[in-house]
């Protein structure tokens, strides 16, 4: 009697296993299609004060808030592209009785390759071309600006069943911008890494 229950319970317990276990599983949500962001974190000038800020026993500052904003377009699972804007904040001088700053900000286009690790959760690696912007405060010094390659790495988390929210996503990204500086008797050239955190949105 006992085995005819069990056998009972098995029998019919194997439709609803069936239907909550499909297969073959179904394929992975699409990402394919344009999305935006925006980011903040840190920006740091790696090789610090350099041309109109150096000398005169002034210390050196050389990390900043940084944000920016980012458009792209996921053409395939493995691979987006993307433009962004950063503010890179300022590298700051103090000496005695005075404050020298230089300003940053850098426009930049990537290709992304992605290696999906789950379902909600990748990896990427980037790498483009920028073209920075640095702003001294010093009286009589011209603003520059020039262009070189910029790369970086990120993970983004797919938020697809929070809250019911299958649009939004977030990312932990750092990229550096390689010898930043056009003139470099005034401004130097220097090597600027930024590490933020993101939002992105996509429209589906």
């Amino acid at each position: 009697m006992t085995r005819f229950l069990a056998l009972a319970i098995l029998f019919s317990a194997t439709p609803a296993l069936a239907q909550a276990t499909k297969f073959p599983p179904p394929p992975p949500p699409s990402m394919v299609g344009p999305y935006v962001g925006g980011t903040i974190g840190s920006a740091q000038a790696k090789d610090g004060c350099l041309g109109v800020l150096s000398g005169g026993g002034r210390t050196c500052d050389d990390k900043d808030l940084s944000y920016g904003v980012f458009a792209g377009y996921r053409l395939l699972r493995y691979l987006a592209a993307e433009a962004a804007y950063k503010d890179l904040g300022k590298l700051t001088a103090t000496g005695p009785g005075s404050t020298e700053t230089i300003h940053g900000t850098v426009w930049d286009v990537t290709a992304l390759g992605i290696l999906p690790i789950d379902d909600q959760i990748s990896a990427y690696l980037r790498i483009g071309a920028y073209h920075a912007t640095l702003d001294a405060s010093a009286r009589g010094v011209d603003a520059t600006s020039n262009g070189n390659i910029t790369y970086g790495a990120g993970l983004q988390w797919d938020l697809l069943s929070l809250f019911n929210v299958r649009n939004l996503s977030v990312r932990l990204d750092w990229q550096r911008y390689k010898k930043v500086g056009g003139d470099a008797a005034l401004y130097g050239v220097n090597i600027y890494d930024v590490a933020s955190i993101g939002v992105l949105w996509r429209f589906r």
